[in-house]
């Protein structure tokens, strides 16, 4: 491919361009759970959560991490048209791809290949990017992936006017995992959005993600533990304790999981436990440990209860202490460290949902 088929785009107006929205019966959205109930808009959240949740946690929701847009088109080119509608493309520690950028994969589920991602190119108003153009016409399998942190008022998809859509493959499994937690969780640091783990062990498994990671917000409130239970999911993932110091995790943490477990009886439930950060090699790591306890207790606890669905995983063993650490700022991981949260990650939640 040339480069100049990787260009951003300046105007929307080829006519020999079709633009379809995103959210329409064209195309299949994966990733946002409430996308119907939402009547279109690229929330991960119910727009009835507003009175219900933190203002963060709302805000950020409106953040499609996790979010993508699958189809098989036979199109010989693709563009995009993007309006954000406001806040920032990048911020001081991630940047404007990994925050904003729309990444594009080729391939069924299990077989996903990389080809680019796009320029965000403004915060507020609309634009456009090129992804590829006069590619030979055969059926190709895409999935985009919606940005991070920024929000995204509209999406519609560039197909030359010959062009022809259908369904994607099926996913591994009818359900997909739903993951709640931090800023970890919603992909902060990776370089671009479809490297958070989250994603990653989507494609590591063929499977559906469904990301409720809140930056900095992830703080196990009990209405939180009942939207991540109204998604219909072969396992829940909670990775919230880097977001709750021990007093919260004290208050919180145990009544959030055992919420979950009341309303999906039998399902499972994977605990993660914090990872390591960089500062402690020289301050010490009683502050985690005593926040990572009440992890054990709950895990344990339920195990005690005879509670044969509650599965612990130590992030500690994967994210250690020494060397390179593979984050940006000693916290916030890059693709390196999600690279080896996943990795560690994708083989546990086989065994535990029971894949091949």
């Amino acid at each position: 491919m040339s480069s100049k088929s990787q260009a951003p785009v300046n105007s929307g107006q080829d006519s020999h361009i079709k633009w379809v929205p995103a959210n329409s019966i064209f195309f299949t959205v994966n990733g946002l759970y409430w996308i119907k109930e939402n009547k279109g808009a690229f929330f991960r959240l119910p727009r009835r959560a507003e009175k219900l949740v933190t203002p963060a946690v709302w805000g950020l929701s409106q953040n499609p991490s996790g979010g993508r847009i699958r189809f098989k088109t036979d199109s010989t080119c693709l563009k995009l048209r993007i309006q954000h509608g406001g806040g920032a493309l990048a911020m001081y520690h991630m940047c404007a791809v990994g925050v904003s950028g729309i990444d594009l994969y080729e391939g069924p589920p299990e077989k996903m290949i990389f080809w680019t991602s796009n320029s965000p190119g403004d915060a507020v108003n609309p634009y456009v990017c090129g992804y590829f153009e006069n590619l030979p016409r055969t059926t190709r399998e895409f999935t985009l992936y919606l940005p991070t942190y920024s929000n995204l008022n509209s999406l519609e998809i560039g197909l030359d006017q010959k062009a022809r859509v259908a369904p994607p493959s099926p996913f591994r499994l009818k359900k997909p995992i739903a993951f709640y937690g931090t800023s970890i969780t919603q992909g902060g640091c990776a370089s671009r959005g479809s490297n958070g783990f989250v994603p990653l062990v989507g494609r590591m498994l063929g499977v559906d993600v469904v990301n409720l990671g809140f930056s900095g917000s992830g703080k196990g409130e009990p209405e939180m533990a009942d939207f991540l239970s109204e998604i219909d999911a072969a396992c829940y993932v909670i990775d919230s304790v880097a977001n709750m110091p021990p007093e919260l995790m004290k208050a919180r943490y145990g009544k959030f999981v055992a919420k979950v477990r009341e309303k999906r009886p039998g399902r499972p439930i994977l605990l993660m436990t914090r990872i390591r950060y960089s500062r402690e090699n020289y301050t010490g790591t009683a502050s985690r440990d005593l926040q990572n306890k009440f992890v054990f207790e709950t895990y344990n606890l339920h195990i005690k209860q005879g509670d044969k669905n509650i599965y612990l995983f130590d992030s500690t063993k994967v994210i250690g202490l020494g060397g390179n650490h593979p984050s940006v700022d000693g916290c916030h991981l890059t693709d390196l460290g999600f690279k080896m949260l996943a990795d560690a990650l994708a083989p546990v939640l086989t065994e535990i949902i029971g894949m091949d």
